[in-house]
């Protein structure tokens, strides 16, 4: 008999264990926006700001490679990058200085939001690709990477 791949948990734990971190969360960012200062000088800035952009540069080759080798891992990897590219538009605007302002909101309006929203388009049909293919093995990918725009207008 073969191992099932799916992970038994039951429903009710998996909802109070979303809930009670949903729940310590949000208590934890009312403190934290109540006790942190307005200014703070950041160690190992540089290392941080590096940090984030290798790990975007990480999930997007990742998501070329589930891309290429249609792999539905590729829902993992676009929704990781798409989220990265947000918490960067997030702190590029949120941590810029007055001069650099402007510099940072274009360049996540224009950017990296945009980029973001196709790296959760990519996911989300990829979502419908293994909906619908979830019994045809190989064929699903198929599917996703050579679909045509009037099949895909029927997916949304």
């Amino acid at each position: 008999m073969p191992k099932s791949r799916h992970l038994n948990l039951p429903r009710s734990s998996i909802l109070t264990l979303l809930t009670t971190a949903a729940l310590l969360e949000t208590a934890w960012t009312i403190y934290i926006g109540w006790r942190l200062p307005h200014h703070y000088v950041a160690n190992h800035w540089d290392l941080a700001w590096v940090g984030l952009d290798g790990a975007q540069v990480f999930m997007l080759i990742c998501s070329a490679w589930a891309a290429w080798r249609r792999r539905a891992v590729l829902i993992l990897f676009a929704s990781s990058a798409g989220m990265l590219l947000l918490v960067d538009a997030w702190f590029d605007v949120t941590t810029a200085r007055r001069g650099d302002f402007a510099q940072s909101l274009l360049q996540a309006l224009i950017l990296e939001i945009p980029s973001a929203v196709v790296l959760f388009w990519i996911a989300w049909r990829s979502i419908g690709a293994v909906a619908q293919g979830s019994h045809g093995g190989e064929r699903t990918w198929r599917i996703i990477m050579t679909r045509t725009t009037s099949t895909a207008s029927r997916d949304f």
